[in-house]
């Protein structure tokens, strides 16, 4: 089951990629900026801190 999971969200991957190039790149680009803000406030608050 595990596998057939795995290769469906695989396949999903590329069928989106072929079809929404524009809408993925949005889409990781809005993750890579989630992920900056959350360290940029953990730095902040350690900052603060010490």
């Amino acid at each position: 089951m595990r596998k057939a999971l795995i290769i469906l969200g695989i396949a999903f991957l590329v069928y989106f990629v072929l079809t929404e190039p524009e809408g993925l790149a949005d889409l990781l680009g809005e993750i890579g900026n989630g992920i900056a803000d959350f360290f940029d406030a953990v730095m902040t608050f350690f900052t603060e801190l010490f």
